[in-house]
Parts: C-alpha cells; sequence; structure tokens
C-alpha cells in the first residue's frame, strides 16, 4: 500500500514539473502520444517562432517616420518638400543641340578639262595655256581635247567664264562623223549619268545639270565643213570656284 501511493505521489510530480516547464519554456518537449504537439511544417521546426517584443512591434508598425522620409527626399534632391533645394530630380537630356546655321545655296561652275570655268577670260586662257593649248589671235585657243587633235576651244562671257565652245576637227565621211558624235554622247551619258534631252528634228543633245548646260551638236550644213560641235555653257549665278582635279572621263 504505502509502494503504491508513493507512486501515485511520483507521477503526481511528474505531472506538475511537466506544467510547469510547458507554461515556462513554451512546450519545448511534449509527452508521448500528446495531440497537442506541432509538425515541423506548421511550426518551422521544432521550436516555435519567437513572439515579436514591443520595439519589433513599433518599428513594423512604422518603419519610417515623415521626417525621415522629407529629410532623405533632401538628400536625394527629389519628393515636393517646400524646403527641399529641387522639387524634381535632374536627368540629363538625351537630345543632342544641334546649332542652327543659315545655308546659302551655292552653284559650283562646270569643269571644263580639269579646269573650273570661272575667273576672267584670260585667268581661263591662262590655264588652257597650262594644259597644252596654244592661244591664237583671235581669242581662240587649239589643241588636243577627248583624244582628238586640232580642236579649236573658244571661252566667251563676262567675267566669270559663262561658255566654252569646242569645235571639234572636220570630218567629211558621214559614217565617221556619226561615229564620233556617237561615242562622244556615250561618254557624256556615262560620266553624268543620265540621258539627254534629243529631238528628232535636231542633232543637238542637252544634258542638263544643276550647275550649268552641255550640248553636242553637229554642223552638217556643208560637207567641206562637218564636224562635232560640243558647248559648256555655266549657270546664271556662279559664286564660287571648286578644286580643280581631273574628269573620270577624260577632258569632258
Amino acid at each position: 500500500m504505502k509502494k503504491l501511493l508513493r507512486l501515485i505521489l511520483v507521477l503526481v510530480l511528474v505531472v506538475v514539473a511537466v506544467k510547469f516547464c510547458s507554461d515556462r519554456f513554451g512546450s519545448i518537449v511534449s509527452l508521448p502520444g500528446s495531440s497537442d504537439r506541432e509538425s515541423t511544417e506548421d511550426s518551422g521546426g521544432w521550436l516555435r517562432p519567437k513572439e515579436k517584443t514591443k520595439t519589433e512591434e513599433k518599428t513594423l508598425d512604422n518603419p519610417i517616420s515623415s521626417d525621415e522620409i522629407k529629410e532623405l527626399e533632401r538628400e536625394l534632391g527629389i519628393g515636393t518638400d517646400k524646403n527641399s533645394q529641387t522639387t524634381t530630380p535632374k536627368i540629363p537630356s538625351t537630345t543632342s543641340t544641334t546649332s542652327t546655321t543659315t545655308s546659302t545655296s551655292v552653284s559650283n561652275p562646270l569643269i571644263f578639262k580639269g579646269i573650273p570655268m570661272t575667273g576672267s577670260i584670260s585667268a581661263f586662257g591662262n590655264e588652257l595655256v597650262k594644259a597644252g593649248f596654244k592661244k591664237a589671235s583671235d581669242g581662240t585657243y587649239t589643241g588636243a581635247f577627248a583624244g582628238y587633235n586640232g580642236c579649236r576651244v573658244t571661252p566667251s562671257g563676262s567675267n566669270p567664264v559663262q561658255q566654252v565652245r569646242v569645235d571639234f576637227p572636220v570630218i567629211t565621211d558621214w559614217d565617221a562623223l556619226e561615229r564620233s558624235y556617237d561615242s562622244l554622247q556615250a561618254s557624256l551619258t556615262q560620266k553624268y549619268g543620265m540621258e539627254p534631252k534629243t529631238s528628232t528634228n535636231s542633232n543637238l543633245a542637252v544634258y542638263d545639270l544643276p550647275n550649268g548646260t552641255i550640248t553636242l551638236d553637229a554642223d552638217v550644213s556643208d560637207r567641206s565643213s562637218w564636224h562635232v560641235i560640243l558647248t559648256y555653257s555655266n549657270a546664271a549665278s556662279i559664286t564660287t570656284t571648286p578644286s580643280t582635279g581631273r574628269n573620270p572621263i577624260d577632258d569632258l
């Protein structure tokens, strides 16, 4: 009987001790078969999550005060606070600024045998002499041009030179005259990249260029003087002198 009473007393003490530990330490241990035990998935492990302290609850409820936000905005230069130095962030513009300049339309003169048709007739004539032409007393120049010897070149017009005419040598054979004409026309078309304006009732072939006009013609009025004529005419206003240079197609 005494042994049974002792056993009951021990069990009572054990139960009291377990309950005390459970209330004190948050059920760190539990009795086998207890229905109150939480699984590891529900509690995040064998330990229960810590209860939030008063300090942590205050921080979560009001993480940053309005004064702190305004101060941060002032430091970053953003926000709408009146005391802030800037109300919006300054973002560099990605649009490039292009200076506006007044462009003047300038017409370039035609080029004759690598010589710009500018300046006075005498100055242009001096350039022709440098290019191998000989000056005649009547103001014309003779020499080789576009593969033909004995061509007569006549510049005309006020300062600057407005027109240069080339009279090719006389050809008394009609077929040879046609071949010469067709060859020159093909070369002009190739160089200037355009077909000329022609007429069925005329031998005239006209190349209208932005800076002037080039015309190809043939004098067939008298067989004794059949020859091809090539004329370079500058535009009405020539204001600048381009750099000199040889033409891709010789002389033309």
